[in-house]
C-alpha cells in the first residue's frame, strides 16, 4: 500500500496576492480616529478623492497634493445637502461614484444586529442579540452637484448648482422605493429580513452611465452566485430621483465570493469582491469587459456573466479588509491606471495619528474615464 503524500497545489491555482507597487497617505486632520479606521468606500474625480465611513452621514473630502499624497480634508454633512427622515443615524454608506460632475452615493438598505456585550464570565445576552435594528437611515440612494470653487483646488459637493439640484430617492416610514421593491421580490425577498452581514440584503457598491445605475451586493449570494441590482434613475428638476423599479437581477461568478465594491473602468466595470461574512479573506478585483454596452434585457431568464478575473488582492487576518476603490489614471506611470485599495479595520503600521497609508496598484488595459 502506497504511503500517502500530500497533495502538492500549484501557486497559480491558489489565491495569491498581488504586490502592491506603491502607497500613498491619505491625511484626515478633520475626522477622528474611528473614521479613519472604519472606511467603507470611496471614488476619485480630478484631484479631489471623496471617501465615506460605514457609520457617518458625511463624505469625507481631500485633495491631492504636489507629493501625490491627499490632505486640505474636510468633512461633508450629508444632512445639510439631502432631506433625510434619520438626520441623526448612519446612513451606512458603502458605495460612491462619480459620472459627469456628479457624486452617487448609496447605503446598505440592510438589517443590523447589535453586536453582543458580554459579561464578566463572556456570556452574550441572546434576547438583546435578537433585537434587530431597522434599515430606513441606510436606505440612500442619491446624487449631489460637483463644483469646482474658485480657490483652493478640488471639487466640492452642492446642494444647488444653477438648475442642478442635490436629491435622492424618497425615503419613507420603512425605507425607499428600491427596499421596497426588493422586499417584494420573491428572490430577494427573503433576504430583507436578515442582518446584512448574516447574509441579508447588503448593497456595497455603485457604478453609474447617465440614468444607468448598478448596485452590487455583498448580500445574499445566489447559489454562490454573486448578485448586481440595475435599474434606470432619473433625476427631476426638484432634484428628487425616481427609480424605474422593479431591478433587473444579474448575476456573476466570482468564484464564490460577493461584491465589496464596483468601479466603472470606461466601458468596463470593475469589481472588489470578498467574503460574505466577516471572514477576513480571500479578496480579488474582477473586470467585467464592455459591461456598458451589455444591457439587461429580461427579468425572468438571465445568463450567469464570468468577469475576468484581475488579481487577487492582499488582506490580513483580523485586519486589512480591502472595502473600497478609487481609479487614478495620473502619475509617472502614464498609460496604465492605478488602482487606490481603502482598507477596513487597518494594520496599526498604517496608521499614524490621524493618517493612513494605503496601496495603490497598477492596473493594466484601463478604457478612458
Amino acid at each position: 500500500m502506497e504511503q500517502d503524500r500530500p497533495i502538492e497545489l500549484a501557486a497559480s491555482r491558489g489565491w495569491s496576492p498581488a504586490p502592491p507597487t506603491g502607497a500613498i497617505v491619505l491625511d484626515l486632520s478633520a475626522a477622528d480616529d474611528r473614521t479613519v479606521r472604519n472606511l467603507s468606500a470611496a471614488t476619485l474625480h480630478g484631484d479631489t478623492l471623496f471617501i465615506a465611513a460605514d457609520e457617518k452621514l458625511s463624505i469625507e473630502r481631500l485633495v491631492r497634493g504636489p507629493d501625490g499624497d491627499f490632505g486640505q480634508h474636510s468633512r461633508v454633512s450629508l444632512v445639510a445637502l439631502l432631506e433625510l427622515n434619520d438626520e441623526d443615524d448612519e446612513a451606512d454608506i458603502e458605495g460612491l461614484a462619480v459620472d459627469g460632475d456628479w457624486l452617487w452615493v448609496v447605503g446598505s438598505h440592510g438589517r443590523t444586529r447589535p453586536k453582543p456585550s458580554k459579561s464578566g464570565d463572556d456570556t452574550i445576552d441572546l434576547a438583546a442579540l435578537a433585537d434587530l435594528k431597522d434599515t430606513r437611515s441606510r436606505c440612500v440612494v442619491a446624487r449631489v452637484p460637483l463644483v469646482a470653487p474658485d480657490t483652493g483646488g478640488g471639487w466640492m459637493p452642492v446642494a444647488v448648482d444653477g438648475k442642478r439640484r442635490a436629491g435622492l430617492v424618497k425615503q419613507t416610514k420603512r425605507g425607499n422605493a428600491l427596499s421596497a421593491a426588493l422586499a417584494d421580490d420573491p428572490l430577494i425577498g427573503p433576504f430583507t429580513c436578515l442582518p446584512a452581514k448574516e447574509g441579508g440584503l447588503d448593497i456595497e457598491g455603485i457604478a453609474v452611465a447617465g440614468i444607468r445605475v448598478a448596485l452590487g451586493l455583498r448580500g445574499p449570494t445566489l447559489c454562490g452566485h454573486a448578485v448586481l441590482l440595475e435599474c434606470r434613475i432619473e433625476g427631476r428638476k426638484s432634484g428628487k430621483l425616481k427609480a424605474e423599479l422593479p431591478p433587473f437581477v444579474r448575476l456573476m461568478d466570482l468564484e464564490g465570493l460577493a461584491v465589496r465594491d464596483l468601479k466603472r473602468d470606461g466601458d468596463d466595470l470593475l469589481i472588489l469582491a470578498g467574503p460574505t461574512t466577516a471572514v477576513s479573506g480571500p479578496c480579488a478585483l474582477f473586470r467585467w469587459g464592455d459591461w456598458l454596452n451589455d444591457l439587461p434585457s429580461d427579468r425572468a431568464q438571465v445568463r450567469l456573466h464570468r468577469p475576468t478575473h484581475v488579481m487577487d488582492l492582499p488582506h490580513g487576518r483580523g485586519f486589512d479588509h480591502p472595502e473600497g476603490l478609487a481609479l487614478d489614471g495620473t502619475g509617472p506611470s502614464f498609460g496604465n491606471a492605478r488602482l487606490i485599495v481603502l482598507v477596513d479595520s487597518p494594520a496599526d503600521e498604517r496608521v499614524d495619528g490621524l493618517k493612513l497609508r494605503v496601496d495603490r496598484f497598477d492596473l493594466e488595459g484601463s478604457g478612458p474615464r
